[in-house]
């Protein structure tokens, strides 16, 4: 069991991975020392989230984001900026184990995406095309007679252009080569 702060509330992830949080009136802890079982939905794109009262508010938590701050509490669960995604490498995205789940960019999230194809039918050129994005901007892979063939030049880039790389950790500078 790793037990673990969500500002002013504690709380506890089991190894089954069910949560636990400290019970609380009126915003102080209770001190009969009561745990309550935090119940989660699915959204509608397929995560765990829960509600869970911090400093008064009712706040909205996904699981995996949860279980990332449990292990790491260096994780900031309130930047929900593009450079503080949580990635579900399996593509699962109930699959919330923490060695299922790491901290990248929105970017690299989307490099992660199943079912993308990275080709298209053109029209105008009566052909397929391939193509893949980094930072923006669209490199052309080229046009192909067979879709098999566009799909083929995606997959081949994909490693080329969508590198995941560890993120440095929260006060640590990124290693330079």
């Amino acid at each position: 069991m790793i037990e673990f702060v969500l500002k002013n509330r504690r709380l506890r992830l089991h190894p089954d991975g069910i949560m636990y949080c400290r019970s609380h009136i009126n915003g102080q802890e209770t001190k009969n020392e009561k745990w309550r079982e935090i119940k989660f939905h699915k959204t509608p794109k397929g995560y765990d989230q829960c509600k869970i009262t911090v400093d008064g508010k009712d706040r909205h938590f996904k699981k995996h984001r949860l279980v990332k701050l449990a292990h790491d509490p260096t994780f900031d669960i309130f930047d929900v900026s593009p450079s503080n995604c949580i990635d579900h490498e399996n593509h699962t995205r109930d699959d919330n184990s923490n060695d299922n789940l790491r901290v990248v960019t929105n970017q690299q999230n989307q490099f992660n995406r199943s079912g993308v194809k990275g080709y298209y039918w053109h029209k105008r050129c009566n052909k397929w095309a391939a193509q893949i994005t980094l930072n923006g901007n669209h490199h052309f892979l080229g046009q192909f007679e067979k879709e098999e063939d566009a799909r083929n030049a995606y997959l081949e880039a994909k490693p080329k252009y969508h590198v995941i790389a560890a993120l440095p950790a929260p006060g640590h500078a990124a290693p330079t080569d």
